[in-house]
């Protein structure tokens, strides 16, 4: 791996951090689930670049999906508000 490839991987690992972060924060302290963030090309003509896939998950196997058309790196708490 080189150094750049280092640099852009742990830039990713942060903001997927960052996301469950928030999405967390968004549900409540209490809330036991697990909080999946993946950064995927969407496929949607009128977007214009990378959107994210949340998965929330709670402890009775319900989940919830959403998604965020724009990069991780742009996802604001306020976006996480709308999507839920």
């Amino acid at each position: 791996m080189t150094n750049t490839n280092a640099v852009e991987t742990a830039k990713t690992l942060w903001h997927k951090q960052r996301v469950k972060r928030l999405v967390r924060s968004r549900l409540g302290q209490g809330t036991p689930c697990l909080v999946f963030v993946c950064e995927t090309v969407c496929t949607d003509r009128d977007c214009p670049g990378p959107a994210i896939e949340v998965r929330v998950v709670d402890l009775g196997l319900r989940e919830r999906r959403f998604s965020i058309h724009k990069p991780l790196s742009g996802v604001a708490a306020a976006d996480i508000t709308a999507a839920l």
